[in-house]
């Protein structure tokens, strides 16, 4: 274990034991603040990487009764049984099948083509090309997959300062252009499911998957080319001799036609993104379902061997998934939430709604840099959010579909899965990506203040 580590160790303990003795807190009871000791320590943990992953979340599993923040075990681990985990998996799934088949190498190849022999030009055909698959998979097997497809691109590169520079780029752009695809639709990332699901437990209210596409997908394609562009103006990535682009190109050709199985996988995305669709009118289909049916006929049609699928299933992140949502759930049944209503204070300011995006959506981007998780950000943020909206005259459908974008868009520091993936290739630094996003989130935030109000007139919402 390093300095850094023990380190992290001990202040996640000095943390945990000034919130779980200290005497009542801004009206807090005892309950809430060890609700809030333990998330802090849980988070502590994961920035730090004081214990492996698995053993951060199988330990805080085991406080969260010990110290009473749940009644009994059942409580703490109340996470792993949301239907999000089950998306999750069957994503890992999806993205297996669609691996096993040249399909993703066709949508890249095609768009190398219109791009021509330029780093910028395949920069930006990958940016699009990932957008495009994280529209159908979550983030995180989306990224994977096309990281994987930028690394053989990077490997051909012969001169170092070459690989450094482009790998930087493109490590960087990759999970960027994910969680950007990730708003397209409800199904693109298991945060826009959590952030509905939240929304109809707290209001009955929900958001219809084809409402979620019309404000979600024309602010990826607004946003894929101004990231590109902080991409490469930011890093300037190395140019390449031109040779080199064709030989990555020439190694993609896929001349045979699709065969029996990459049919068998259009077929099941094309109907499972119709059954998505329906969904918006259709009450008795539901996303998760759809995704666990679509993962299953790939398995059963011997696209996806089942062998390969629980080999393909990220472990870690199911841990730290089902321990993040037992932790949120503990928030809102303890009452941090409210508690954090009333401490945010401007839920009576009666300003217009751009206004009030505008203000959600720069904290929701604050409090990431203290709550790092998502899923636990969205949780701990919904029901404040909905008390401020309809406080303020204000749909509260607004309020949680920007804690959505904004959440998923936790790109100010590679801390999230989704970075953590092309981080690990030690390409960039820390510091590197936030050189470039900080101004794609401001972006954001300015955006989002005015489409969304226009978007809610247009479509009745």
């Amino acid at each position: 274990m390093t300095i850094y580590q023990k380190t992290g160790m001990a202040l996640a303990v000095i943390i945990l034991a000034a919130f779980f003795f200290a005497p009542n807190l801004g009206g807090l009871d005892s309950t809430a603040q060890a609700t809030i000791g333990i998330t802090l320590f849980f988070l502590i943990l994961l920035v730090t990487e004081a214990l492996p992953l698995p053993v951060s979340c199988l330990l805080t599993i085991g406080l969260i009764p010990t110290l009473g923040v749940s009644v009994g075990f059942e409580g703490a681990i109340i996470g792993f049984a949301h239907p999000v985990i089950f998306f999750i998996i069957a994503s890992f799934g999806i993205a297996g099948g669609i691996t096993s088949v040249p399909l993703t190498k066709r949508i890249l190849l095609f768009l190398l083509k219109k791009a021509g022999n330029k780093v910028e030009n395949i920069l930006l055909a990958m940016m699009i090309a990932t957008a495009v698959v994280s529209f159908f998979i979550s983030n995180v097997p989306a990224c994977a997959v096309m990281m994987a497809i930028a690394l053989e691109f990077i490997q051909l590169l012969e001169d170092d300062e070459q690989k450094k520079s482009i790998g930087k780029t493109f490590m960087i752009a990759i999970p960027v252009a994910t969680m950007i695809g990730g708003m397209a639709t409800p199904a693109s990332s298991s945060l826009n499911l959590l952030a509905i699901g939240l929304l109809e437990q707290h209001t009955g209210q929900t958001i219809s998957f084809v409402h979620w596409m019309a404000v979600g997908i024309p602010l990826v394609i607004i946003l894929i080319p101004f990231a590109w562009f902080l991409m490469i103006k930011v890093y300037k990535p190395a140019q390449v001799d031109p040779a080199k682009i064709r030989e990555f190109t020439t190694n993609l050709q896929i001349k045979e036609r699709p065969k029996r199985k990459e049919i068998y996988v259009m077929i099941i995305m094309a109907i499972m993104l119709t059954l998505w669709i329906a969904s918006s009118w259709v009450s008795g289909i539901e996303i998760f379902t759809v995704a666990i049916l679509g993962c299953t006929m790939l398995m059963i049609l011997n696209v996806l061997p089942w062998k390969k699928f629980l080999a393909d299933i990220n472990w870690n992140i199911i841990f730290i998934s089902g321990t993040v949502l037992s932790i949120a759930h503990a928030l809102v049944q303890n009452g941090v939430s409210d508690w954090l209503a009333e401490f945010l204070q401007f839920s009576q300011l009666n300003l217009p709604a751009s206004l009030i995006i505008a203000l959600g959506a720069t904290i929701a981007f604050i409090m990431l840099l203290m709550i790092t998780s998502a899923p636990a950000l969205i949780t701990v943020l919904a029901s404040p959010f909905i008390m401020i909206a309809l406080a303020n005259d204000v749909n509260p459908a607004f309020l949680m579909i920007i804690l959505a974008f904004c959440a998923g868009n936790c790109y100010l520091l590679p801390l999230d899965t989704v970075q953590l993936l092309t981080y690990s290739k030690g390409y960039y630094r820390m510091t590197d990506m936030g050189r470039s996003t900080i101004f794609l989130q401001i972006a954001l935030i300015i955006i989002l203040a005015f489409w969304l109000p226009f978007m809610g007139r247009l479509l009745g919402m």
